[in-house]
């Protein structure tokens, strides 16, 4: 029998440093994404990978499979994501996958993306094209001014999360009658080839205010 799968997958940077701003934005997304999902569902966790990465491990086996074996992937976005080639490599299995579970389902997830990028800093358009056509996205920068606020405690942005965890429920719904051809083979699926990732190009430089 099929394991149970995941909500989503956050994809995100690791923080440069421990304690620091990225790292405490990073731990109130995952909160209000988490608690606004297990409102609507407990049979599919959200799938979050905290561990530091120790030098000589290999992850890609765990993280190919932990994203074959989600309904979604939530972006946490800030220009330094696309710096990241781990973050690239993510992004178009995630691709991969999505145009397999559209072959799939067919009709059933026609107009659905398996996209969600949450916006803290930067713009939605410096995302690839192929991520960006028809997705819906949370754009949060005032949660990159104050690092503290909870953004599931603010009333609009709440109403926003609940927004996209109705959706995601509803991906996992139409998934679900399928587990065993969506999900039944993750183990075996992998990241492409270097030579084959896609070519996305870092985000331009914000200007400085008033410049």
């Amino acid at each position: 029998m099929t394991e149970p799968f995941n909500s989503c997958f956050i994809s995100y940077r690791h923080p440069a440093t421990k304690g620091n701003r990225e790292e405490s934005l990073i731990k109130h997304v995952v909160k209000a994404i988490t608690d606004h999902i297990e409102l609507y569902t407990h049979d599919h966790p959200v799938y979050f990978d905290e561990k530091d990465l120790i030098p000589g491990y290999n992850y890609d086996e765990r993280i190919a499979e932990a994203i074959c074996r989600s309904a979604c992937m939530v972006i946490v976005y800030w220009p330094s994501y696309l710096e990241s080639d781990y973050c690239k490599k993510e992004i178009e299995a995630m691709l991969n996958v999505e145009e397999r579970r559209h072959r799939i389902l067919g009709d059933k997830l026609r107009g659905c993306r398996l996209f969600i990028p949450i916006i803290l800093r930067g713009k939605f358009d410096q995302l690839p094209d192929r991520v960006r056509n028809n997705c819906q996205y949370l754009d949060y920068y005032a949660q990159t001014v104050n690092p503290h606020f909870n953004i599931g405690d603010d009333p609009k942005m709440s109403q926003e999360l609940l927004r996209i965890a109705e959706y995601i429920k509803g991906l996992c719904d139409k998934m679900k009658g399928e587990r065993e051809r969506l999900f039944g083979n993750c183990q075996q699926f992998g990241f492409s080839s270097q030579e084959g990732m896609l070519e996305i190009p870092p985000a331009p430089q914000q200007p400085f205010p008033g410049r």
